[in-house]
């Protein structure tokens, strides 16, 4: 690689520093100066923008074609054979340029390494199958053997045993479980593929049930401004940290600060780097709460501060499209569905807890897979939903045509510590 083409390779993955200008003004930039066929202005306005969202696979393919229509073969190439070495592939439409850039010699290492990166890793170890195919699982928690399934499509949440048992059904789709031992806490929304949508203003909210019948104890709205809660965590003295993937913020909830009926309370960790937020995963022993960004890649965030860090990524691994996120043994495990191919990773993180030192596949592209999302550690492995069936509905939970839903999978993967 050229000293010119391994800069711009590079680009994707520097630290992104507060915005100096809107991410939507630069990419208005970027369409018009491809409509104008000024594909030079296009690349610069794209690496502009993904200097923003290091690990967004749309702008870095796009700046490979950019490169390609302004006659940069080799740096396009350079963009995707990073993409390769990352261990993904870079999903590329039909169109001319990129059958020009397939056809040059130079392409074909590359081609074939993400070929390879394309096949299947670990081994498909279904824990348990239900006949269910309807539900789009998102959450699944488990504690002390019992085990619970929640459903976006129809807000219910499900004891996982031999069979599928009613433990509660609400008014929002469940996006997170988390089970204490006096409680039961989850994530819903009225949005987003939830089959009882209707003209209700969306809201997104945490409630706290009963651990034996699944009765509403109390509920507490996310409030100020456009939300959707996907990840919460609860600390040991009853504190609430969700993440919002619209706002995008962490929102913090105590019992004694909830007062408004909107739950405006005033309490949130926000960042300008932020954009759409997903898995989040609490590490109270070190005082910090480390946050998945689709786009932007992993953060630490400072508990008592709320000041948020970019973990370091010297092994330039693709820190991004992580959906759960989970902490063990001082590393961090993600599904990391937003990449091709969708892969369960283990970050190995250093000792300060700060810096990736590493990124290991511990389950990739598995026969029976549909889109997995969250998981559990327990004991020496991962459990997972492996057949989530998002790719199957549409925004109101309509089922696309021609899809064919995957019955209801939980699935595991061995830690590998």
């Amino acid at each position: 690689m050229n000293c010119a083409a391994a800069v711009l390779a590079s680009i994707a993955l520097m630290a992104a520093p507060a915005y100096a200008r809107p991410y939507a003004d630069i990419m208005r930039e970027a369409n018009a100066a491809f409509e104008a066929d000024d594909f030079g202005k296009a690349a610069t306005l794209l690496d502009e923008a993904q200097i923003e969202r290091p690990y967004s696979l749309f702008l870095t393919r796009n700046r490979v074609l950019a490169r390609i229509l302004s006659g940069r073969m080799e740096e396009a190439i350079a963009l995707a054979a990073e993409i390769a070495g990352r261990g993904l592939v870079l999903e590329t439409p039909p169109h001319e340029a990129f059958d020009r850039m397939r056809a040059e010699p130079s392409y074909a290492p590359v081609a074939a390494r993400m070929a390879a990166n394309a096949a299947p890793k670990g081994e498909a170890r279904v824990i348990a199958g239900y006949a269910q195919n309807n539900l789009l699982p998102e959450a699944i928690s488990t504690s002390k053997g019992k085990v619970l399934i929640g459903s976006v499509r129809s807000g219910e949440i499900m004891r996982a045993g031999a069979e599928l048992a009613p433990f509660a059904k609400l008014d929002g789709g469940v996006f997170d479980i988390e089970q204490r031992k006096g409680a039961v806490y989850a994530a819903i929304n009225n949005q987003l593929a939830f089959e009882r949508r209707s003209d209700e203003a969306p809201f997104a909210a945490i409630v706290e049930l009963d651990p034996a019948t699944g009765a509403e104890r109390a509920r507490h709205p996310a409030g100020g401004g456009p939300s959707l809660i996907g990840d919460i965590e609860i600390a040991k003295s009853g504190r609430i940290y969700a993440s919002d993937s619209l706002t995008p913020r962490i929102v913090l909830i105590d019992e004694d600060t909830w007062t408004n009926a909107d739950g405006a309370n005033g309490r949130e960790f926000t960042d300008p780097r932020f954009v759409n937020l997903q898995g989040i995963a609490l590490d109270e022993k070190h005082g910090r709460l480390y946050v998945a960004d689709y786009l932007a890649g992993l953060f630490a965030i400072d508990l008592k501060s709320g000041a948020a860090a970019l973990i370091a990524n010297p092994a330039n691994a693709h820190l991004g499209g992580i959906d759960g996120l989970y902490l063990d043994h001082g590393d961090l495990i993600g599904v990391q569905n937003g990449t091709s191919p969708q892969r369960i990773v283990r970050i190995d993180l250093d000792k300060k807890g700060t810096t990736a030192l590493s990124l290991g596949v511990l389950a990739q592209a598995l026969p029976g897979w549909s889109e997995p999302t969250h998981g559990a550690v327990a004991g020496d492995d991962f459990i997972y939903i492996a057949t989530s069936n998002w790719p199957a509905y549409d925004d109101d939970g309509n089922l696309r045509e021609d899809a064919n839903p995957a019955p209801l999978r939980v699935m595991s993967a061995p830690l590998d510590r």
